[in-house]
């Protein structure tokens, strides 16, 4: 998330240099050399700024698909152990019914056996 709101902190900046810089080109009026040199200047500067927060953009959009990235695998090593741990749940849970009813057959099954020896006996 910070990611992006930088990215768009930075397009934002961009944007408004680029703006100054078309501002400073559409004045009409005659002006003195002195201005013109000043405004030459100045847009000599916003078009140098106006690389570096590109330059800056770019980076922060790499950034955002880093972390984008990143958020990704990690969800998707989330679901993965999240199934298998449900898996194992299921087994752990199956292998318990199993062996409760595996317990009370032979228990039931020692007492039918008792019961015949006892009608054996007799």
């Amino acid at each position: 998330m910070q990611a992006g709101n930088h990215c768009a902190s930075m397009e934002n900046n961009a944007r408004r240099i680029r703006a100054l810089h078309a501002e400073t080109h559409e004045s009409d009026a005659a002006v003195t050399a002195d201005i013109f040199a000043s405004k030459m200047e100045l847009s000599d500067r916003l078009l140098e700024a106006t690389r570096m927060v590109e330059a800056s953009v770019q980076t922060a959009r790499q950034d955002l698909a880093a972390a984008e990235r990143q958020n990704f695998a990690a969800q998707a090593l989330h679901d993965g152990t999240e199934r298998l741990l449900k898996s194992k749940v299921s087994i752990l849970q199956k292998t318990a019914s199993r062996k409760a009813d595996s317990s009370s057959n032979m228990l039931y099954n020692i007492d039918n056996h008792k019961k015949k020896e006892r009608r054996d006996d007799r």
